[in-house]
């Protein structure tokens, strides 16, 4: 009976073995398949991207309109950039977890088969060699580069090369299916800033001014006896010093150097479909082939100003940014102002997914600490009051891009500009002085979904002074100045007035009046007024999109709209609106 149960043991124990010996090769099975898996799907994700089925953290699972796996993007160092990807963007990769649309053309090494693009931002030139060149025609929508991607409006054939003009493109024209995520710093030392100096669109452009019907002589003569212009971008440090970002011109040659744009006497003859770069304002088109920076506007020493040796203003802890310096002359009138978007450790938030049934998307930036504008004005000896004030706006063409990688559909965030200035001297010789400065808390944030609609949240701004108390200057008579600053923050493709994708704005403005110092009360009124707008797609103004369709109906092209958001925020929030006066009241409508 013993030996019975002490084998029926045996057995069992034998039997138990067998089970943990299979059990043991099933786990390994399982773990071999799991790391070759696993191996797999790192060798199909690019570089520093990740796929996941969980949706990120700071979205719902609501969120997401596509089954898709969700990828996860990381930043891009310049270094890591081939010299083509830093002259003409990053090309469009195929990859699991994103569906193109069909029939577009999709250029896996588009950066390589560009050769150029045109000072007037509208097109590009390809190797007519390169593969699914020969593909490009006219209503396709070609997708070679973050910064070449939109359909096309027309193309010309120069032997080996190619050249085509492209319009605007909505995200989901390029996208059928895809989940895509972004959360990383802000690192503007890696940042390119793009220039078209002859962007018909442009501030101060001819045709532009012609819309606008300046009363300005320089919009009716071919000759001003004084015109001069020059925008450029810096990066801020936190202890006021300004540095000129990395510059890529029409040549495509990346350098440091002022992001310069000061053009002679704009037009709108067109340079795209050209095989060479024409001279621009007398500087040689040697602007993009190495020869240095341009010449530095003169800026004439007028001692009534504090302007001249422009610094930014300091902040109590870490607050550089962006800077821009921007200077006009014309028929007597002679202008300086910056502007600064302070940034404290500034961070991108950033979710996109795409579907047959629309697109969702958010974004956010962290770490706005607030903005200072300074403008100074003058008039000399040769102001005529009737004709010499100047009424100016446009966009300032110069896009500053930070790329962003591991996302297969290569988007980039992208900061654009718009200025708008108008002078109201009534007298020769005038100086008027204006500052405006406010602190920022909180973030920047616009989420749309297609079942709630928009949530906006802006952050706080508080004023740091008077402003009428900053006004001051000379004059026998009237003077009035007005200097509006947009800057737009996209994720997204395509340039300039084109680019399209999810995006939020900023709209500053900032007033001065200040009555004549013959009279009895020196009364001066400043405003300072801050906004937030928001959508998925493009949108620039009507007056924009008509010198542009004056262009492109040069190249037998189609009028494109000056609206073509996807979704708009159908109202814009204010953030702040602030008037002062001194003394109380002195301009009417209280103080």
């Amino acid at each position: 009976m013993h030996e019975i149960t002490g084998s029926s043991q045996d057995a069992k124990r034998k039997a138990l073995d067998l089970r943990r010996t299979h059990f043991a090769k099933y786990l390994l099975l399982i773990a071999i398949i799991a790391a070759f898996d696993g191996a797999c799907n790192r060798s199909a994700v690019p570089s520093g991207g990740s796929l996941s089925h969980s949706a990120s953290s700071s979205v719902g699972t609501d969120f997401w309109l596509s089954k898709a796996p969700v990828i996860t993007g990381h930043a891009i160092k310049l270094n890591d950039l081939s010299e083509s990807e830093i002259r003409f963007g990053i090309a469009p990769k195929r990859g699991p977890g994103v569906t193109y649309q069909d029939g577009i053309i999709l250029m896996e090494q588009g950066d390589r088969a560009i050769r150029s693009f045109a000072s007037d931002g509208l097109s590009w030139t390809f190797d007519a060699n390169a593969p699914q060149v020969n593909e490009i025609q006219v209503g396709k929508v070609l997708f070679a580069t973050d910064r070449c991607a939109g359909r096309v409006l027309a193309v010309q054939h120069n032997g080996n090369s190619v050249s085509v003009v492209l319009g605007p493109v909505q995200l989901n024209e390029l996208v059928k299916e895809g989940n895509f995520a972004y959360d990383q710093p802000l690192d503007l030392n890696n940042a390119i800033a793009v220039v078209a100096p002859d962007y018909p669109a442009a501030l101060g452009s001819k045709a532009l001014q012609q819309e606008i019907k300046s009363p300005s002589t320089t919009s009716r003569n071919d000759n001003p006896h004084n015109y001069q212009r020059s925008v450029s971008y810096y990066v801020v440090s936190n202890d006021g010093k300004w540095t000129p970002m990395r510059t890529v011109t029409a040549e495509g040659t990346p350098r440091l150097l002022d992001g310069t744009y000061h053009p002679g006497r704009p037009s709108i003859t067109p340079t795209a479909l050209q095989t060479s770069i024409p001279s621009v304002g007398g500087l040689s088109s040697a602007l993009g082939q190495g020869a240095g920076a341009p010449v530095p506007v003169p800026v004439p020493q007028i001692k009534q100003l504090t302007f001249n040796n422009l610094q930014a203003y300091p902040c109590a802890l870490n607050c550089g940014g962006i800077g821009a310096k921007v200077y006009q002359e014309k028929d007597g009138v002679k202008v300086w102002a910056s502007i600064v978007f302070h940034l404290n450790s500034p961070h991108i938030v950033f979710h996109a997914s795409v579907s047959g049934n629309g697109v969702n998307a958010n974004l956010q930036l962290f770490g706005g600490a607030g903005v200072t504008i300074t403008v100074d004005a003058a008039t000399g000896n040769d102001f005529a009051s009737i004709q010499g004030n100047i009424k100016e706006l446009g966009i300032i063409p110069a896009e500053i891009n930070v790329p962003i990688g591991g996302l297969f559909v290569p988007l980039t965030a992208k900061l654009s500009q718009a200025l708008d200035i108008t002078s109201g001297f009534s007298a020769k010789n005038s100086v008027i002085h204006g500052e405006g400065s406010l602190d920022l808390d909180g973030s920047i944030e616009a989420w749309y979904t297609a079942g709630s609609g928009w949530r906006i949240d802006k952050p706080t701004a508080t004023l740091k002074n008077n402003l009428a108390g900053l006004i001051s200057g000379e004059s026998v008579g009237i003077n009035s100045f007005v200097f509006a600053f947009s800057q737009r923050l996209m994720v997204g493709v395509g340039g300039f007035g084109f680019a399209a994708g999810p995006y939020v704005d900023l709209l500053t403005t900032l007033t001065t009046l200040k009555q004549s110092s013959t009279t009895w009360a020196d009364c001066r009124q400043a405003t300072f007024a801050m906004s937030l707008g928001a959508g998925i797609g493009y949108s620039m103004p009507k007056i924009v999109a008509n010198v542009i369709n004056a262009v492109l109906g040069l190249f037998g092209a189609k009028p494109i709209p000056s609206w073509g958001s996807i979704v708009a925020l159908p109202n814009r929030i204010d953030i702040v609106n602030r008037r002062d006066m001194i003394p109380a009241g002195c301009a009417g409508g209280g103080g």
